[in-house]
């Protein structure tokens, strides 16, 4: 312990200059969170970039590759050096970031006793995602020239991921279901982290950890890459609250609605026919919404004609409308689309129930929704603030704006910021998650709605048939060009 807290005094004196620049850092994100209702802004940019090299530097201080450092000649242990490492870190890192925290929510109008949970587990998230891969980069590089060039390259790989996110379907984002790959990933880096920071400090074998980094870097980016999205699944229905009977529960095509389906040419040449559904028999009180379908086209000669499509990608809603996304070869649809075909598949959804109502007074300070945070509104804006992570259920604001000649009631679903995650903080550095909407007409009256999820569960469909002609304005249209787009015809339009 002496030789520790000596070696922590000596790296304090020796940067005390970057010290202060961190501290420095973390109070104007800490002034700038408290003080603007849009966050800290830039400085949630800045702040971890000084927190990084500053890493370094520490780390750096007795470097561990080579053989001709000074500090070798010191009779310094092993495990009193990587402790005073990490305790500097955690005075100047860790303890800077939770004391902003709390005072951000705490302006917030969050109580901090009622937080703590999510404050802390933000520190074990930083430690995770943040400190261990950063002191590891510098544990293998001998100074801040070699650890740069790591970082370049870091970055480089980020966005290399995030290009081949784009085109690779099974690493898009998984929206609520996001959670479940981020703790996957973050239990990889930081188990390699420590692997790398415990050989390199008691072995010194620079050349092994930094063939154990460069494997561990490649088993994250494929595991972001082949993450099964179905095993995701599975494992949010073992965290349902309830059972819920299912036993009456349908899903058809939605007939009465044929005219919302269309056909459309994708980038890559795909023909891709969207159909409307109806999903009826759920218990009462209670609402679902598709997270992934698996959909399987067969022909009348038992052909299959879909291509493999990742289920969350397999559908769309709008409003109140769910539709199937089936994606076939141009040649598969045209001999297809005038016979009867078969859509087998599978439904991967959410139930949601415990329904709670909350009035929002205009111009009178915040009101606490529950399962969601503090909401707020003014006579043109909605301002809702959750603390440490977003809120994990069905949301919809309903309002009335004033316009000519009386009032509009307006409906207002916020889609993508929901995460089903049971833990009480996400990875990131800015402690509030907001909703903001501006309003160009006045509004009289907010009522925000916030069902919770109670069941994630899966149901199988057949729907037989199924003519795509139907859905398309030219049953006999010809799939030749790429901007070929071919919305369903109303039936009122047909009249005319």
């Amino acid at each position: 312990m002496k030789q520790a807290l000596h070696i922590f005094r000596k790296d304090l004196r020796y940067l005390c200059y970057d010290v202060a620049l961190a501290l420095l850092g973390a109070l104007v994100f800490c002034v700038m969170g408290a003080r603007h209702a849009r966050g800290p802004g830039p400085v949630a940019i800045f702040l971890p970039a000084i927190w990084w090299f500053l890493i370094a530097r520490v780390v750096h201080a007795e470097a561990l590759p080579g053989n001709q450092q000074f500090w070798l000649t010191r009779p310094y242990e092993w495990s009193s050096l990587l402790g005073a490492k990490g305790f500097f870190i955690l005075t100047f890192v860790n303890l800077p970031l939770l004391v902003a925290d709390a005072v951000i929510i705490h302006a917030a109008g969050f109580s901090i006793l009622e937080k703590i949970a999510g404050l802390l587990w933000t520190q074990v998230l930083l430690v995770a995602a943040f400190v261990l891969p950063a002191v590891a980069f510098a544990a293998i590089t001998s100074g801040l020239a070699e650890f740069l060039v790591v970082t370049l390259l870091l970055v480089f790989a980020i966005l290399a991921q995030l290009v081949a996110s784009s085109v690779f379907p099974y690493s898009r984002y998984w929206m609520e279901l996001e959670w479940i790959k981020t703790y996957c990933l973050l239990a990889e880096l930081a188990g390699a982290a420590v692997v790398v920071l415990v050989w390199q400090y008691a072995r010194r074998n620079t050349l092994a950890t930094r063939l154990t980094t460069a494997m561990a870097a490649l088993v994250l980016m494929a595991t972001s890459a082949l993450l099964p999205w179905r095993m995701a699944f599975a494992l949010q229905t073992h965290l349902s609250q309830r059972d819920v009977d299912i036993s009456a529960l349908r899903i058809r095509l939605d007939s009465e609605r044929k005219w919302l389906g269309h056909v459309y040419v994708n980038d890559a040449g795909q023909v891709v026919a969207e159909l409307p559904i109806r999903i009826t028999g759920l218990p009462a009180g209670t609402e679902c919404k598709p997270n992934g379908v698996n959909l399987t086209i067969r022909a009348p000669n038992g052909a299959i004609g879909n291509t493999s499509r990742p289920p969350q990608v397999s559908f769309e809603v709008q409003g109140d409308v769910t539709s199937l996304r089936a994606v076939m070869a141009p040649d598969f649809y045209v001999m297809v689309k005038d016979q009867p075909i078969e859509l087998r598949g599978t439904l991967f959804f959410t139930v949601y129930g415990d329904k709670q109502t909350a009035l929002i007074p205009l111009e009178n300070g915040q009101v606490p929704v529950t399962g969601l945070g503090l909401c707020s509104a003014g006579s043109r804006f909605l301002l809702c603030n959750s603390a440490f992570r977003p809120h994990n259920g069905s949301l919809s604001f309903r309002m009335l704006q004033d316009v000519l000649g009386g009032s509009k009631a307006m409906v207002e679903s916020p889609s993508g910021i929901a995460s089903y995650s049971p833990f009480p903080a996400e990875a990131n550095i800015d402690p509030l998650f907001q909703f903001f909407s501006p309003r160009m007409s006045t509004i009289s009256e907010v009522r925000v709605e916030v069902r919770q999820p109670i069941a994630y569960l899966e149901q199988t469909f057949e729907m037989d048939g199924v003519r795509l002609s139907e859905f398309a304005v030219r049953p006999s249209a010809q799939v030749t060009a790429p901007q070929a787009y071919w919305p369903a015809t109303k039936p009122e339009d047909q009249a005319h």
